[in-house]
């Protein structure tokens, strides 16, 4: 029988702090104080300063003394090195993909998107659509290196990914135009052309560096 996992309250703390980061719920530059937090979560002030300490090993928060953290700033450089591993690893793990994708992976993918198009906007089925996408790019892929090298860039980037959207001015903006690429990109895949397939997830990235840097200079 498989053993059931049960989260500490210091871990349980510890991965609701660490979304709500990577969310942008708590954006670049917030604080949160430890005795704030710790009324929010109902527990005392141990369990919080022991999840901080941990964010702050993966250089998500500054430890502020006596007073709790700041959610670390992203910088121009971070969103430039992040799109730089991006562009070149998942145009060429698309195109490696794109005849091994199962056709009707592809159908339910693109309606998901279509919905979405249609219907109020939800951020956690958003996320969860631009994760799938991306995963769908390279998870088919026989080359476990090239697989777990995505994979890593995808988790140091998460926050950075949904910047542009969590900018109230861009918003509506960046969903529908982010919306519109992977579309571009279901077809692509769906025409098994390499060519395309790696154009239009190059295509993608690069307006994505742009948008993430004009939200951020919005917000600077």
């Amino acid at each position: 029988m498989r053993k059931i996992v049960t989260l500490s309250m210091r871990d349980q703390i510890y991965e609701a702090l660490r979304e709500s980061i990577m969310k942008n719920n708590y954006m670049p530059g917030a604080m949160l104080p430890i005795d704030k937090l710790a009324e929010d979560f109902g527990v005392s002030a141990t369990p919080v300063r022991e999840a901080l300490v941990r964010l702050e090993a993966e250089g998500l928060v500054t430890l502020v003394p006596n007073k709790g953290a700041m959610v670390t700033d992203i910088e121009t450089k971070d969103i430039r090195n992040n799109w730089e591993m991006r562009l070149l690893l998942e145009p060429y793990a698309a195109a490696k993909s794109c005849l091994l994708i199962p056709e009707n992976d592809l159908f339910a993918l693109r309606k998901e998107i279509e919905d979405m198009k249609v219907t109020p906007f939800d951020n956690d089925r958003y996320v969860a659509s631009d994760t799938k996408l991306h995963d769908t790019l390279y998870i088919h892929l026989s080359n476990n290196v090239l697989r777990d090298s995505i994979r890593r860039v995808h988790q140091m980037s998460i926050r950075i990914r949904y910047f542009p959207e969590g900018s109230v001015q861009m918003h509506k903006q960046v969903v529908d135009e982010v919306l519109a690429e992977h579309l571009a990109i279901v077809d692509a895949l769906l025409s098994r052309n390499a060519d395309a397939v790696a154009e239009s997830v190059k295509m993608h990235l690069e307006n994505g560096e742009s948008r993430t840097i004009k939200a951020f200079i919005r917000n600077s």
